[in-house]
C-alpha cells in the first residue's frame, strides 16, 4: 500500500505561494496572523491539513478565503491576489 506523504501538498502550494508573494518569511508569515511558525510550516509541507482556526486566521490577516484555501477556488479572493494567483508561473502537478 503506497501512501502520499504530503496528502494536503494543494494546500501547503497554496500557502506557499501566498506567503512568498507578500516576501515574508515563515516566522513573519505566521507572527502576523498570531500563529505559531511549527503550524505554518506544518502546513506547507503538506503533512498536515490546514486547521480551520489557522484558516480563519490567514483569512483576518491576509484576506484569503476559505475556497481558495481549501479547494483552490480563486473566484473569492480579491482581485489583486486572484489576479496574481492566475498568472503565477506553472509549476507541474507531482500527482
Amino acid at each position: 500500500m503506497t501512501t502520499d506523504a504530503r496528502p494536503f501538498s494543494d494546500i501547503a502550494e497554496r500557502i506557499r505561494w501566498h506567503r512568498s508573494l507578500e516576501g515574508l518569511t515563515q516566522d513573519e508569515y505566521a507572527q502576523k496572523a498570531g500563529l505559531k511558525r511549527a503550524q505554518l510550516n506544518n502546513w506547507e509541507t503538506g503533512k498536515l491539513r490546514l486547521s480551520l482556526d489557522g484558516a480563519l486566521a490567514l483569512r483576518r490577516t491576509y484576506g484569503l478565503s476559505l475556497d481558495f484555501m481549501y479547494e483552490g477556488i480563486a473566484d473569492a479572493l480579491p482581485m489583486t491576489l486572484r489576479v496574481a494567483w492566475r498568472d503565477r508561473p506553472a509549476v507541474s502537478a507531482s500527482k
